[in-house]
């Protein structure tokens, strides 16, 4: 395969960088649809296992799972969020990755009628499948994301999930 058709590392790295400034940011629902695949999505979080773009948007702004069940958003729980990338380790074969990506997130969420927000610190390293794609500007999109590869580290004193 030619070096035009191969994933950098470079490429890779800024495009990690790009997903979690996009989640830090809250973009609108479709800009943030830009950086993960339309078609073979799976994305495991805490709380669900996503499949399809459609699961993607309704974890991310709310609305309904494929499975019937609601999503509030994580737009719409989670404030002051702070993503910083610790490690990006990645292991490319022609046209995708798989990537091992370290990251320390901290962000807050209210708990009506709690007199105060709680807050979260915690290393996550989380096991991604991204691929090559005319999406978006950094020429990838994720079709596999595993965010609790291994368990949380939490920081002592703050909030657990």
């Amino acid at each position: 395969m030619s070096d035009s058709k191969r994933i950098s590392e470079e490429q890779i790295k800024q495009f990690v960088a790009a997903w979690y400034l996009a989640l830090d940011q809250h973009v609108p629902p479709e800009e943030c649809a830009r950086l993960v695949a339309d078609e073979g999505l799976e994305m495991i979080f805490p709380e669900k296992t996503l499949h399809g773009i459609g699961d993607f948007k309704a974890w991310y702004a709310g609305g309904v799972y494929a499975d019937g069940t609601q999503a509030p958003g994580v737009i719409n729980i989670f404030f002051d969020e702070n993503h910083n990338v610790v490690s990006v380790k990645a292991d490319i074969s022609g046209d995708q990755a798989r990537v091992d990506v370290t990251v320390a997130w901290q962000a807050s969420w209210f708990e009506p009628p709690a007199a105060k927000s709680k807050r979260v610190s915690l290393d996550a390293i989380q096991r991604w499948i991204v691929r090559k794609s005319g999406k978006n500007a950094y020429g990838l999109e994720v079709v596999s994301y595993n965010a609790m590869a291994e368990p949380f580290k939490y920081a002592p004193g703050f909030a657990r999930l």
